[in-house]
C-alpha cells in the first residue's frame, strides 16, 4: 500500500472519527479529574469517595470522546447536523452540581468565536459570572458568619473560569462556526499536473 492510499484510509470516516474519539476521551477524563479536584478545593467540607471521583472522570471522559467525535463529522460533508449528537450522553455530567458549567459549553460554545461585542460579553459571562455568584454565596460561613479559607475563594474566582474555558473550547468543536467543506473530487496527481503546466505558461520562452 502505497503512501497515497494509506493517508486516504487515515483519513476515512470510521479511523478518524475513532481517533478523534479517543482522543476526546483522554482530554475529558483529564478535565473530569480537574474537576474533581476543584471541587476538593471549594469544599470546606470535603467527602471524597471512589465511586463519585470515578463517575465524574468517567462521564467527562465520555462528554470528550463525544466532543471529538463530533468535530471530526463535522469536517465531512453531509454529517454536521447529525454529529452535534454524539455529545448528548456526555451531557449527563452537567446534571445536579455540574449544571452551572452547562451555560459555558453550549452558549459559550456558540458564543466564542463571535466578534460582535454582545457576544464577546455573553462569553465572558457565562465562563465567570458562575464563579463570582458560587464566591458571592459562599464567601462567609451561613452559621459563624465568618469568611471562607482563602483556598476556597481563590479557587472559586480562578478555578471555575480555568474549567469553564475549556468547556466553551469544547462546545465551539460542537456548536461553534466552521470553515466550508473544500471539495476534494481533484486527484492529487491530477492537480499536481494542472499546477506544472500552469506554471510552465508563466515561465520565460528560451532562446529559440
Amino acid at each position: 500500500m502505497d503512501r497515497t492510499s494509506t493517508s486516504a484510509l487515515w483519513r476515512s470516516p470510521p479511523s478518524g472519527l475513532a481517533r478523534s474519539a479517543v482522543v476526546g476521551a483522554a482530554l475529558g477524563g483529564l478535565w473530569g479529574a480537574a474537576a474533581r479536584v476543584w471541587m476538593r478545593l471549594v469544599s470546606t467540607t470535603p467527602e471524597f469517595s471512589w465511586v463519585g471521583s470515578l463517575a465524574i472522570v468517567a462521564l467527562a471522559a465520555v462528554l470528550g470522546a463525544g466532543v471529538g467525535a463530533s468535530a471530526a463529522a463535522r469536517s465531512r460533508t453531509g454529517w454536521r447536523r447529525a454529529a452535534r449528537l454524539a455529545v448528548v450522553p456526555g451531557m449527563v455530567i452537567f446534571a445536579g452540581q455540574g449544571i452551572p458549567f452547562l451555560a459555558a459549553f453550549v452558549v459559550g460554545g456558540l458564543l466564542l468565536r463571535r466578534r460582535h461585542l454582545v457576544a464577546r460579553l455573553a462569553t465572558v459571562g457565562v465562563v465567570a459570572g458562575p464563579a463570582v455568584l458560587l464566591w458571592w454565596s459562599e464567601r462567609l460561613d451561613e452559621y459563624t458568619m465568618l469568611s471562607a479559607p482563602l483556598r476556597v475563594q481563590v479557587a472559586m474566582l480562578v478555578g471555575f473560569p480555568l474549567l469553564a474555558t475549556v468547556l466553551a473550547i469544547a462546545g465551539d468543536l460542537v456548536w461553534g462556526r466552521r470553515a466550508a467543506v473544500v471539495p476534494q473530487s481533484v486527484s492529487p496527481d491530477r492537480a499536481r499536473s494542472s499546477l506544472l503546466s500552469d506554471s510552465s505558461l508563466d515561465a520565460p520562452a528560451g532562446p529559440a
